[in-house]
């Protein structure tokens, strides 16, 4: 009996331990499962890649183009000819080696592509400064804004609504500017005193854009 006894106790233990060690491989394969179904962030990544790929806003945002402007390739014997120059009540003959003035419309001109020449009167020794640009759309309505705010319309520089014109002075500075299309035409003299002084140049300028 006690030899039975003995067997069962063993047969018993084995069991106890057999259990335990079951026990601790299926809470090791939980832990390992655990430890494999982490990396969610792929998912995650990959549903945001997928939701940015479905939003075509953010798209057509990164690759709209910035409005750039039409570059003017006149050269200054264009924006003016010698027939024009000798034609003007006072005469004025071209400048060799202008440079536009920092901040003035002339240099802003050029910064837009644009071309800015110079001439001079010499019954005065006034220089007169002739500029053209192609704006983009946002700029151009700008300059037009700045125009119609700060400067008086004249009607005479062309037939509205084809040419609006504008005429002020700053300083003992006249500017004559004229619109029209996608031209930005500026002429500026310290002999503009009234917006007839710089009509014959303006009418000059209009009359050579390219069509």
């Amino acid at each position: 009996m006690r030899i039975d006894r003995h067997r069962r106790s063993q047969r018993s233990s084995r069991l106890t331990r057999t259990a335990a060690s079951a026990a601790l491989v299926a809470a090791t394969a939980l832990l390992l499962t655990g430890c494999q179904a982490s990396p969610q962030p792929a998912s995650t990544a990959s549903h945001t890649a997928k939701s940015a790929a479905s939003d075509p806003s953010s798209t057509a945002k990164a690759s709209t183009p910035v409005p750039k402007p039409t570059p003017v390739t006149l050269t200054c014997d264009q924006v003016l000819t010698s027939a024009q120059l000798s034609a003007m009540v006072p005469a004025i003959t071209a400048a060799s080696g202008f440079t536009p003035e920092k901040g003035s419309d002339a240099a802003k001109a050029v910064d837009f592509d644009g071309v800015a020449c110079g001439f001079t009167n010499p019954s005065t020794g006034n220089p007169v400064a002739v500029s053209i640009a192609r704006a983009a759309s946002a700029d151009l309505t700008a300059l037009k804004n700045t125009a119609i705010t700060k400067s008086n319309v004249v009607p005479t520089y062309g037939v509205p609504p084809q040419v609006m014109g504008y005429f002020t002075v700053t300083g003992s500075l006249g500017v004559a500017e004229a619109f029209t299309g996608d031209y930005w035409v500026v002429a500026a003299s310290k002999d503009y005193i009234e917006p007839g002084d710089a009509s014959q140049v303006i009418a000059g300028v209009l009359a050579n854009l390219p069509k």
